[in-house]
């Protein structure tokens, strides 16, 4: 069964959403469609964070643990 959801976003963010879809799916009809219902599917199943592309880049004087809280408390 089919939605229609309507939502205002950033007009700079539709362009380039809207070029990368086409550019991905093609310029053909419901190509918009199909990027935007993957986005919202690997939206709602990504159930955490892929870190694997930080690791190692992140470098600190604290240890793992100590990082982790002292980026815990500065989104408090």
């Amino acid at each position: 069964m089919a939605e229609t959801i309507k939502v205002e976003v950033d007009g700079a963010l539709a362009r380039k959403f809207r070029e990368k879809a086409l550019r991905c799916h093609g310029f053909k009809k419901g190509a918009m469609k199909k990027a935007l219902e993957e986005a919202m599917a690997r939206y709602v199943s990504s159930g955490e964070v892929d870190w694997a592309p930080l690791k190692g880049s992140i470098r600190s004087r604290l240890g793992a643990v100590e990082l982790q809280h002292s980026a815990w408390r500065r989104t408090d």
